[in-house]
């Protein structure tokens, strides 16, 4: 008999090609079903992404929504869904999708216990076939700490899980897996139970299946670019997968998405545009943003970020703002276009020579405009770098060059010493600029900056005129 598995992973709310791929899936389920065979459909994580105000409005539910009308089987949360999304939501989007969502590996951090709204894993007999879905979401054990959830390691999961799993006489065990391309190859060397993982996380395509073992290994790649489809020859007499066919099927952009999904869309697109509208501050005056240099709008940011974590130093990549701010009243739709990304404050011990040397890098084109990419960055140009606490004296050269000297309460940065820098987590977790790399002592804290800016401009007085970055010619 012949079995298909449907899948989806890594749309981040990019919905537009979400309904065409949707569309083009239905298409092909609809043929398969047709033709008296067995079907399954999966979604394998993060398909929101707090970036778009359908999803920021509504916390997730219009993916939700979504998911309910495209008859998914489950759907495993990503990071995405667990860490940007409120724990408090989680139960609203479980009950909107109407599907199971299954989780294996997140506890409450106090009492161990399973959250109601999750299943670990699902045994589903379909057309005489007895399938056993897990679901297991990337475990940032100290992001998720900070939330009051404890996320438990994929080795502890499979060790309690797949013996009971086993117990149940199943004839496949399907993994659906948000932890990436390289953690599915090293759990299908490591767990030949598991017959076939379907992964997101890392955004991969692979327009055929990967083999590891006897274990089949799909993922289809991210913002709606693909969805997958995996065919299975399944040998009921021998209990096996003879054969198989697929891999990620790239999205055709002559697709019309189909009417229900547009109009889903649409109805969710009016309930969040509503949900935004809510003023979070009145500004006096405008507040404008650079890429690089002094920036008025990243002051009042830093400022808080210092006053925040007690931090001396605070820093952020100009990139993650994403423009200014004009007088009046500040709605989140401003917000949220204003700073997109679901960044946290990071607090990592540099030394003075890297502080010096992530502020030189910051005024050079090269970092500045630098594109940026993953690591919960949700801009275009990664951008220079705005601090508070500190006052730059920038001094170019002849040759158009430039030294920089930096002076922390009256005293210039002592080279050899450590400092506290309050960062972004984008910095940490990036390559671009590495020093954040090398720091030591790192700690996460709460809230996202977008809400901490939204705080701080809703307490903004007058602000800081003061410049941050001195500039001077070197004598002749």
């Amino acid at each position: 008999m012949k079995i298909h598995f449907f899948h989806t992973n890594d749309v981040h709310s990019h919905f537009e090609e979400y309904l065409q791929i949707a569309t083009q899936l239905r298409r092909r389920r609809e043929i398969a079903l047709a033709a008296g065979e067995t079907v399954f459909t999966l979604e394998i994580g993060d398909h929101a992404d707090r970036k778009r105000m359908e999803t920021e409005g509504t916390f997730g539910r219009t993916n939700a929504a979504l998911i309910k009308q495209m008859q998914y089987d489950a759907w495993t949360f990503g990071n995405n869904e667990g860490l940007t999304l409120p724990k408090h939501s989680w139960p609203d989007l479980v009950n909107e999708a109407e599907v199971p969502v299954l989780v294996a590996n997140l506890f409450d951090m106090e009492t161990r216990e399973p959250y109601a709204e999750f299943e670990p894993y699902l045994i589903i007999e379909r057309d005489g076939v007895r399938i056993a879905v897990l679901g297991l979401t990337v475990a940032f054990a100290d992001f998720y700490k900070m939330f009051g959830v404890h996320a438990e390691h994929p080795r502890e999961t499979f060790a309690r899980l797949i013996p009971e799993i086993k117990r149940q006489e199943v004839d496949l065990i399907v993994l659906m897996s948000h932890l990436g391309l390289n953690s599915d190859r090293q759990i299908a060397a490591e767990i030949p139970e598991i017959d076939i993982i379907f992964g997101g996380h890392t955004h991969h395509v692979l327009r055929e299946p990967e083999r590891v073992g006897d274990t089949i290994i799909c993922q289809a790649g991210c913002y709606g670019s693909h969805y997958g489809h995996l065919a299975v020859e399944w040998d009921a007499a021998a209990g096996k997968i003879v054969s198989y066919e697929g891999g990620a099927v790239a999205r055709e952009e002559s697709t019309a998405p189909d009417a229900d999904l547009v109009h889903l869309l649409a109805h969710w697109q009016e309930h969040a545009a509503e949900e935004l509208t809510q003023v979070v501050a009145e500004l006096q005056q405008p507040l404008e943003h650079t890429l690089a240099g002094d920036s008025p709008l990243a002051n009042v940011l830093t400022d808080g970020m210092r006053r925040l974590t007690g931090a001396p130093i605070a820093m952020i990549n100009a990139g993650l703002i994403s423009h200014g701010l004009i007088a009046g009243p500040v709605t989140r739709a401003d917000m949220l276009t204003c700073f997109p990304g679901p960044s946290i404050p990071v607090v990592i011990e540099l030394t003075g020579a890297q502080i010096l040397s992530v502020l030189h890098k910051g005024l050079d084109p090269a970092y500045v405009e630098r594109v940026g990419k993953g690591y919960g960055f949700r801009g275009h140009f990664v951008g220079g770098i705005q601090v508070s606490g500190l006052m730059v004296q920038v001094t170019v050269q002849e040759d158009e060059s430039y030294e920089i000297r930096a002076e922390l309460d009256g005293q210039p940065l002592d080279p050899d010493a450590v400092y506290e820098v309050c960062a972004v987590d984008y910095l940490y977790f990036s390559p671009v600029y590495e020093e954040f790399k090398q720091g030591s002592s790192t700690r996460f804290e709460l809230p996202f900056l977008r809400e901490l800016l939204g705080q701080e401009l809703n307490a903004l007085g007058e602000p800081d005129k003061a410049p941050r970055y001195w500039y001077g010619e070197a004598s002749r």
